[in-house]
């Protein structure tokens, strides 16, 4: 079993919401022994801290027909063992207007991205056969998706599907099927591979996962710029379109616009009631890390009596799901909230990296445990001050699948830089709200974060 590197943030490449993301790579420094440490959650109104040792799974969960479980473990069994602080939950998929359906489970819940993304040697696994969309504008063209990570891609065709989520519906639901069989005749075209460094994220091992749930704090995965690149000047192309139409006969795709119906859309934004946001409610990791955890994904805010906004902090959002985070003096103002980041990710050249593994250096290694805090701020200006720990992967115990103090450096990129990457670790022992841009939620108007 390998622990190793994920990360899933959509890449800003689109004007008015981040298309973006995920990531993987081979595996991080192994762990031989377990490491006893302090941790920290707060909001800006509160703080806590666990102490001891476990090893046993803990849990943390709301009820309702708004509610499924999240479960943070090693995910499908093709991830060979997968990596740690990923949460995963199930999705049925229908035919649209059948009952034709099939249930995919370890679906990766990602705060960092939108829409719907499912392997396809998952999808013909469960025996369901979905078919792709054809391109309105031209005939014989289906549609497909070149979608950026923060580290590779994915690609693969749309195709429409009515979605179940406890007892959530949304119908006519564009999915991206990541195309990790070959079963789409189109190849990933050039322009998308050198857009995004040339790294495929094609297969469940790279997102250990059966695909990914996107409920970030918009509604497309790209929005208006696909949906009107062929009036912009220079039209549409791949360095800032994600969207193409392929021809699977002479396999040739070119960069082509999408209406935003038709775009890969966050599902919560099409359920009836509970769709301006969802909660992650995940419980507190002991400090020597545990095996796995369990906690639930809460649809809606202020929609249920289980839902309530109540006196969480609420951060606002700019226009690509970013905020400031202060951390040692230095202000970085792309910072974002990624349940689908494995570590808290963040640039302190104090601290030392991991090394001797496969990148090692993807993480942090200190001496000893350190004991940290940053501050959050939002558009609206209000702040949260978080402590939090960092240790020594090298000493963690590998078979602990739930840790709430690995981090490593936020490595910038063309695309981004600046940031801190508040992952799944800052998720632990709180309830995360997300609120999708434009709708109500609570007392406050999304895109925010609060907890």
């Amino acid at each position: 079993m390998s622990h190793s590197y994920r990360w899933t943030l959509l890449l800003g490449l689109c004007v008015l919401a981040g298309c973006g993301g995920g990531g993987g790579s081979a595996a991080s420094p192994a762990s031989s022994s377990t490491s006893s440490s302090s941790s920290s959650s707060s909001s800006s109104s509160s703080s806590s801290s666990s102490g001891g040792t476990g090893s046993s799974s803990t849990s943390s969960s709301s009820s309702g027909s708004n509610v499924v479980a999240l479960t943070v473990g090693p995910g499908p069994p093709a991830a060979n063992g997968g990596t740690f602080n990923l949460s995963y939950t199930s999705v049925k998929l229908c035919q649209p207007g059948t009952s034709t359906c099939a249930t995919i489970n370890d679906v990766l819940v990602d705060t960092g991205s939108y829409g719907l993304r499912i392997f396809a040697s998952a999808l013909h696994a469960s025996g369901l056969t979905l078919a792709v969309q054809p391109d309105p504008n031209i005939a014989g063209n289906t549609l497909a998706e070149c979608t950026p990570f923060a580290d590779g891609y994915t690609w693969g065709p749309l195709v429409t599907a009515d979605l179940s989520i406890g007892g959530e519906r949304a119908a006519g639901l564009s999915v991206n099927i990541l195309d990790d069989n070959a079963s789409y005749a189109a190849t990933v075209p050039s322009g998308c591979v050198s857009m995004t460094g040339g790294t495929s994220l094609n297969t469940v091992t790279a997102l250990a996962s059966n695909g990914v749930l996107g409920v970030g704090p918009f509604d497309q995965d790209c929005g208006t710029y696909c949906a009107n690149c062929n009036s912009y000047m220079g039209g549409c192309a791949s360095s800032t379109d994600v969207y193409y139409s392929c021809n699977t006969g002479s396999n040739t795709c070119t960069a082509t616009q999408v209406a935003l119906t038709a775009q890969v859309r966050n599902p919560v934004a099409l359920f009836a009631v509970d769709n301006n946001g969802v909660i992650m409610e995940l419980p507190t990791i002991p400090t020597a890390g545990q095996t796995g955890a369990t906690g639930s994904l809460v649809f809606g805010i202020g929609t249920q009596s289980n839902n309530a906004l109540g006196s969480a902090t609420v951060l606002t959002a700019d226009g690509v799901g970013t905020i400031t985070t202060m951390y040692k003096g230095q202000s970085y103002s792309g910072s974002f909230f990624d349940s689908g980041s494995n570590g808290l990710y963040f640039p302190d050249n104090s601290i030392p990296l991991c090394t001797g593994g496969a990148n090692a250096s993807d993480f942090y290694c200190p001496t000893s445990t350190l004991a940290l805090m940053a501050t959050n701020e939002g558009l609206n200006a209000a702040v949260s001050v978080v402590p939090f720990d960092i240790v020594n992967l090298d000493t963690r115990d590998q078979n602990d699948y739930a840790d709430d103090a690995i981090g490593g450096p936020a490595n910038s990129t063309a695309s981004m830089n600046n940031f801190f990457d508040w992952g799944l670790p800052f998720f632990y022992g709180k309830n995360v709200y997300t609120a999708i841009d434009g709708k109500t939620a609570g007392s406050a108007t999304g895109p925010y974060f609060a907890y």
